[in-house]
């Protein structure tokens, strides 16, 4: 948590009267105010995680097979013709340093590419702080 923040006691329903969907890809932890006492935040890379229900879903993901040299950002360009939604498959993986090397020949869950827009869509949803 940044220093000078504050964890709020309130849920995202009861902070924005708005829910995500039981289906959204994400799952949500807690809330921060930051040092002004008015803004609502959300740091994601600490407070947001994939649905376990998305990871368990084998018709919601593809496995993919590392490479050699590979990086996240490889995936991302190889999966969803972008290297700019290397988070989504570091979220995905539960991976906590994404410049971390992968290991060559092990098989990742990368969310399927009809599935990005869920994701953008929710995350849209939590920026409505």
């Amino acid at each position: 948590m940044a220093e000078n923040t504050t964890k709020l006691e309130e849920s995202f329903y009861e902070a924005t009267g708005s829910t995500l969907a039981n289906t959204s890809y994400l799952r949500l932890f807690n809330l921060l105010l930051d040092v002004d006492r008015e803004t609502k935040f959300l740091n994601v890379f600490k407070s947001v995680i994939v649905n376990e229900n998305a990871q368990t879903d084998i018709l919601a993901y593809d496995t993919y097979e590392v490479s050699e040299g590979e990086f996240l950002d490889n995936i991302s360009y190889e999966m969803y013709e972008t290297p700019k939604l290397w988070w989504v498959v570091a979220l995905f993986n539960n991976f906590t340093n994404p410049f971390e090397e992968l290991e060559p020949g092990s098989n990742i869950k990368v969310l399927k590419s009809e599935h990005i827009k869920t994701v953008f869509s929710d995350m849209e949803r939590i920026a409505e702080l």
